[in-house]
């Protein structure tokens, strides 16, 4: 069965506002959450959810969003995930923000090449997270054997090149990666980046394991129909 992830970032519209969308989340049994915390200078990330980090770091900080992903991970019963980028997690102390974050099932470094991920993967063990893999387009079949050798989670697959906020599409080349990825590999392979309606879930799905939906779960936060957005998924 295809899974479901949803991308929110942390406190965002506020803090109140983003547990009500973690608790929308759990209600509808969304299998996963991907919890943004918000950096400067978001590179994998488009206009809409940098936006997002942007508005929400005028106020808060890596301390705050803590407190918040106590108590998202109070409310959600699936699985936990924290997205962030390898200057927050340095800023705020390696050791520390794992220690901090022992809550959840695994972190996703956006800007952390498979080359450099074996520091934050030794810091990351020690608290039983997991450290989350990337594949792209552009990764070669021994790359993809590298990460399927070292994944103990799910292997995030981008499934377009640019940033978040596109339109879903997979080209052959892409498709044939993702089936490589999955063969012989006993956890999910899932897709993110266009992901934006059930169906664009379901094209997907043809080739993947699961999705990640980001960009327009911030549209529908901003423009209060997350609720609806989320039953439509599930519908």
């Amino acid at each position: 069965m295809c899974k479901v992830g949803i991308y929110l970032v942390c406190d965002y519209l506020n803090r109140d506002g983003f547990l009500k969308a973690v608790e929308i989340c759990n209600r509808y049994k969304i299998d996963f959450l991907e919890i943004g915390f918000p950096f400067s200078d978001p590179v994998a990330d488009g206009p809409v959810i940098e936006k997002a980090a942007l508005d929400v770091l005028k106020r808060e900080n890596t301390g705050d969003f803590f407190k918040s992903l106590k108590s998202a991970r109070e409310i959600f019963k699936g699985r936990l995930y924290v997205m962030t980028y390898a200057n927050v997690i340095f800023g705020y102390g390696s050791e520390k923000f794992a220690k901090e974050a022992q809550m959840v099932d695994g972190m996703i470094i956006a800007d952390l090449p498979l080359t450099e991920s074996g520091k934050f993967k030794r810091i990351f063990d020690r608290y039983n997270i997991n450290l989350i893999h990337f594949a792209t387009p552009e990764s070669s079949y021994e790359d993809i054997d590298k990460v399927k050798k070292i994944s103990k989670d799910f292997i995030y697959f981008v499934s377009t090149r640019g940033i978040t906020g596109g339109s879903f599409s997979l080209d052959q080349e892409t498709a044939d990666k993702i089936n490589y990825a999955r063969n012989n590999f006993n956890k999910d392979v899932i897709l993110g980046f266009g992901i934006r309606s059930k169906d664009d879930i379901h094209k997907a799905c043809k080739t993947a394991d699961g999705v990640v939906i980001g960009t327009e779960a911030i549209r529908a936060i901003e423009e209060n129909r997350f609720e609806n957005f989320i039953k439509s998924l599930r519908q």
